[in-house]
């Protein structure tokens, strides 16, 4: 069991080492050894001091020596501290260390535990959205508590196991339970001896529970990894019923004869909150980038570029692209009669007037300019454009606005020039946008109130 135990200990991925009073190294387990290049042997026994001096100054001895009079547990955060021992990664990347001091007592004597663990990815992912960094912290800041001195101990080994912060469930060949830590037991609800001897099945609901006996299957029949030593997110299944969603690696060990399997789960609720808050906070800017801030209507960008996206559409396709392009008549003289406020009323009225009759969820009203809108009409004819312009016209006539400045009627009205074209390659957008724009002109020179078309 002992040996199992401190197997364990080895897979687990936190850097774990142990030091005495003197900053001596008391233990140094198999991923700091992976990281450093240091062996166990090297190590052990010697001040990690003097192999890292950085570590002996006011900075860092300085907080981790007051633990040895009943102080309280350090916290060294990837922000202030990010390389507490130096290492660089396969990639060539400096290590990014989130790195926890806690004391615990054996035999009398305090030592210093200290659990290390590479948080490059979450910080990197964290950097790139700046306005959730905060809520992405409070993952990477899971604190990695180790307890008792790491010895030949199966109770000193495994409260070490138990301190830390995800769930690590050992399982044999036939999927059965053997080990399940501290974390595990807060994480699912089941206390240890509720699961061990039972099927890891248990903790997941379908469809994972019935694809991962498949994936075992082959692991045992093929050697082929599935996820095997690699990351992968899944959902749990707690005892009161309730599904989580978890972060899952699975490692193999071979004791002797025996094969067992060394699973590392982390609750990632919290992340998956950030995700999303992350994904609505950038659903949220896309549309107001995309809207006009006064009318709710789209705005010019998104009308460029819906415009430029449906003329390449319909150069492939050969169908007939409209364009309508209205302006308001005598604006400038509303907003001098009545102010820029009731001004900005009359723009949301009409921009409402023109989106009741566009009802194709493909076409697109938007605020082409000041007190311009423009309208696409993708897949459309001549006949059918020109009815809902003037059924636009006709429905801003409607809606009575009071206008005694303006020559062409009592009332707000607009004139409206309608274009329809087959596109093909020897145009361009900008042809059809001065095709329509004179048309508008056309219909201003002409009394205004008025559709004018090609």
């Amino acid at each position: 069991m002992i040996a199992q135990l401190l197997h364990i200990m080895d897979t687990i991925p936190i850097g774990v080492m142990i030091l005495d009073r003197d900053m001596a190294v008391v233990s140094w387990n198999k991923l700091l050894a992976d990281w450093t290049g240091i062996p166990s042997a090297q190590v052990v026994g010697t001040s990690i001091v003097d192999r890292y001096p950085h570590l002996g100054t006011v900075r860092y001895a300085g907080r981790i020596l007051p633990i040895f009079d009943a102080g309280p547990p350090v916290v060294f955060s990837p922000q202030l501290h990010p390389h507490f021992i130096p290492s660089v990664r396969i990639d060539g990347q400096q290590r990014i260390l989130q790195t926890t001091v806690t004391p615990t007592t054996l035999n009398g004597c305090i030592y210093a535990v200290v659990s290390i663990q590479d948080v490059t990815d979450l910080m990197l992912t964290a950097q790139e959205s700046r306005q959730l960094y905060r809520m992405a912290l409070k993952e990477i800041e899971y604190r990695k508590r180790v307890e008792d001195e790491l010895q030949v101990s199966s109770e000193r080994v495994r409260s070490i196991v138990d301190t830390v912060m995800e769930a690590i469930i050992v399982i044999n060949t036939d999927l059965v339970i053997e080990e399940f830590n501290h974390a595990a037991e807060q994480i699912f609800g089941y206390a240890a001896e509720e699961v061990i001897g039972k099927s890891i099945l248990l903790l997941m609901p379908e469809p994972y529970h019935s694809e991962h006996g498949g994936y075992m299957n082959r692991y045992l029949q093929t050697g082929v990894p599935h996820i095997m030593g690699k990351g992968k997110e899944a959902t749990g299944l707690r005892k009161d019923g309730t599904l989580f969603p978890v972060q899952l690696g699975v490692n193999e060990m071979q004791l002797g004869n025996k094969r067992l399997f060394t699973g590392i789960i982390s609750d990632i609720t919290e992340r998956k909150q950030a995700e999303f808050v992350l994904e609505e906070a950038n659903r949220r800017y896309k549309s107001l980038s995309f809207t006009d801030g006064l009318t709710g209507v789209a705005n010019r960008r998104r009308f460029d570029e819906v415009l430029d996206r449906e003329y390449s559409r319909h150069t492939r396709s050969g169908g007939e692209l409209a364009l309508i392009l209205l302006d308001i008549d005598y604006f400038k003289s509303y907003n001098d009669t009545y102010g820029h406020v009731q001004g900005d009323d009359c723009l949301r009225t009409v921009s409402q007037a023109i989106s009741s009759c566009i009802t194709r969820p493909a076409d697109l009203v938007a605020r082409y300019g000041g007190e311009e809108f423009a309208c696409i009409l993708p897949e459309t004819d001549l006949r059918g454009a020109v009815t809902i312009a003037e059924k636009i016209r006709q429905t801003i006539v409607d809606c009575a606005i009071p206008h005694d400045s303006s020559k062409a009627a009592a009332h707000v009205t607009a004139s409206l020039g309608v274009v329809v074209v087959t596109c093909t390659l020897d145009q361009t957008c900008e042809d059809i946008l001065n095709q329509v724009d004179e048309l508008l002109y056309l219909a201003k020179s002409r009394g205004r109130n008025r559709v004018e078309y090609l």
